[in-house]
């Protein structure tokens, strides 16, 4: 009797084709109900039989989708879908069409949030800890809570310090998006004729300086980072006529140098001054009215800036929601998913303030340890969580499992404020869990 085999690619792609032939289904969203006047959000759909190039649908209109599980997918709801009262039809295509969720528009707030406990835990922080503070925290396009205490208002305005370095480069990138910038360029093809760039550094990229690992010293700032009277082009030719530390891409070295650097080179590609390159980028898109780097001709890119709770907020907002703001893009979803990806790729650390507790970098964001995570009080995260946390205590975080951003705001330090954050992060959380 003669046997017969069938070769195995034809085997893979009679069992392919039995997966693809099954039906997309949609089991759950998150959130079910927004309120409206919401900016974008991101909506989870969980569901099965998704892939990475189903896309969600509302009303049908088809939405920026991110497939961050085999079982959930992550899309973008601009805000002009929820102006109005009524109910969104989210449905999930890929040739095929799933079933249909509804997600309520209405004029009420949603959610039945209890902010006492975690007021009670600013107010024990002041003024024994911190002399005053601001908390603000937004989820689904709203903002959901704000509270201040002591010498502080909601409408504060401090200095963020490193806080700074996650604007700024968000900005930065929005060359990539608009194609001037390659981010694995030599400097040296931007900066030729502009400034010095001698050969030692020939080979840095873009990428190396927005993530501490140019070879340019984190530990050692150039002296011209504090001076407000020189300009930018004045103090990228002293960052690089500084002596490199290690071979450019083989140590992380955090520290204002490089994003210095980084900052120039925007202004050179851009035409522009930093303050008006950021204020066509960021600011005006997003309407800030109190974030600053101040007047002056030598903004520091990565630590000089002044915000309010809103303001960062809304950098905060657009970020969650995968870069958008209102209805308009700000970055692509290309460099949103860039932001998450660790740029530290395991190279041997120099300088990092983060320590065991943020292991993970990406221009401008810490990337909290998934056993940090796991070590603190119930309720807790398993993350991802991105922070940009600065040197006076500033503390903005993005929490992507419940979907929330959060901004700290105190003028103490980052032991203080850490102490805080941990305390808050739980109680927070449990509202979260409480209004899904």
């Amino acid at each position: 009797m003669r046997t017969y085999f069938l070769p195995l690619f034809l085997i893979f792609v009679c069992a392919s084709l039995k997966v693809s032939a099954q039906p997309i289904r949609i089991y759950a969203l998150s959130p079910a109900a927004v309120q409206t006047g919401a900016t974008a959000f991101p909506v989870i759909v969980t569901g099965s039989n998704f892939s990475k190039t189903s896309k969600v649908q509302a009303n049908g209109v088809t939405l920026d989708t991110v497939q961050t599980a085999w079982n959930k997918l992550r899309a973008t709801i601009p805000a002009n879908l929820t102006a109005n009262a009524g109910f969104l039809s989210i449905k999930v295509v890929n040739r095929r069409e799933s079933n249909s969720l509804t997600l309520t528009v209405q004029t009420a707030p949603v959610g039945n949030y209890d902010w006492t406990a975690v007021n009670q835990k600013l107010q024990s922080f002041v003024p024994s800890i911190v002399p005053g503070l601001t908390l603000m925290i937004s989820r689904h396009g709203r903002v959901v809570h704000t509270q201040a205490f002591g010498n502080q208002t909601a409408n504060t305005i401090l200095p963020i310090a490193s806080a700074t370095k996650m604007p700024a480069m968000l900005a930065i990138l929005t060359l990539v998006d608009a194609g001037a910038l390659n981010l694995d360029a030599s400097i040296s093809v931007y900066l030729a004729g502009q400034v010095g760039v001698p050969p030692d550094k020939a080979n840095i990229t873009m990428r190396m300086l927005m993530n501490h690992t140019s070879g340019l010293s984190g530990t050692s700032d150039a002296s011209c980072l504090d001076d407000r009277q020189t300009t930018l082009t004045l103090c990228a030719q002293q960052i690089l006529n500084l002596p490199l530390a290690y071979p450019p891409g083989t140590r992380f070295d955090y520290g204002g140098n490089g994003m210095q650097l980084a900052g120039y080179v925007a202004e050179v590609l851009a035409g522009q001054s930093w303050n008006q390159f950021f204020a066509d980028k960021i600011k005006t898109p997003l309407g800030l009215v109190r974030f600053t780097f101040t007047n002056t001709t030598n903004p520091r890119v990565a630590g000089g800036a002044f915000s309010d709770v809103g303001d960062y907020t809304r950098i905060l907002q657009t970020y969650l929601a995968g870069g958008v703001y209102q209805n308009s893009r700000v970055i692509s979803n290309q460099i949103y998913l860039e932001m998450q990806t660790d740029q530290r790729r395991g190279l041997p650390v120099i300088n990092n303030p983060g320590g065991v507790r943020l292991t993970g970098y990406s221009y401008g964001w810490w990337h909290s340890a998934a056993d940090y995570l796991q070590s603190q009080p119930a309720p807790r995260t398993s993350g991802p969580e991105l922070s940009d946390q600065g040197l006076f205590g500033c503390t903005p975080w993005i929490d992507f499992e419940n979907n929330y951003t959060a901004i700290l705001l105190v003028n103490s330090n980052v032991p203080t404020a850490t102490v805080m954050w941990n305390e808050l992060r739980p109680l927070i959380i449990e509202q979260m869990r409480q209004n899904n």
